[in-house]
């Protein structure tokens, strides 16, 4: 059975580009999420590792909505591998099958590239930020302002202290 995966990095961006086209892949079930792919503890990506049986085919949008870093690809492959599952992305950019050898070979491939783009990424992000520090840009909170949620949280932790409990903030 093909199984499509959808991943976008934050909440305001679409899945629906990425779920059409897995669905005009033939993709039987979709899993989507949005969260960052910095790493591969993700839940919709688990879910569907979890659920996969053997001759399964995962099919991606692009292979960086998988994962982000050559290790986290090739902990995902690992994954796959022992399920005997294959991997295809659609991207003609970074078309991966890996249901033929020169697929494989390719998949690793582009996943240099994906690691090297997020490289790069953040190379021009901290050069951005060191930038607008030396153009006088302020980051986080003003001088002198203060979390407004303080005030509660400093009561609750004294009925706590006073009624020696433990007390959990988030």
């Amino acid at each position: 059975m093909k199984i499509g995966y959808a991943r976008v990095s934050s909440s305001n961006q679409d899945l629906e580009l990425q779920k059409e086209e897995l669905l005009k892949a033939g993709c039987k079930k979709i899993y989507s999420e949005s969260v960052s792919a910095k790493d591969n503890n993700r839940t919709e990506l688990m879910a569907m590792i979890e659920s996969l049986r053997t001759d399964d085919i995962i099919v991606v949008y692009k292979i960086d909505r998988i994962a982000r870093s050559l290790k986290g690809l090739i902990e995902i492959i690992e994954l796959l591998n022992e399920k005997s599952v294959d991997l295809i992305s659609l991207d003609s950019g970074d078309r991966v099958d890996t249901t033929s050898p020169m697929g494989k070979a390719f998949f690793q491939i582009a996943g240099v590239f994906a690691e090297l783009e997020l490289g790069m990424i953040n190379s021009r992000t901290k050069a951005g930020i060191e930038k607008a520090k030396l153009d006088g840009v302020k980051f986080g909170r003003t001088t002198g302002s203060k979390n407004k949620k303080t005030p509660d949280k400093v009561e609750r932790i004294k009925i706590f202290l006073k009624a020696d409990k433990e007390l959990r903030l988030d």
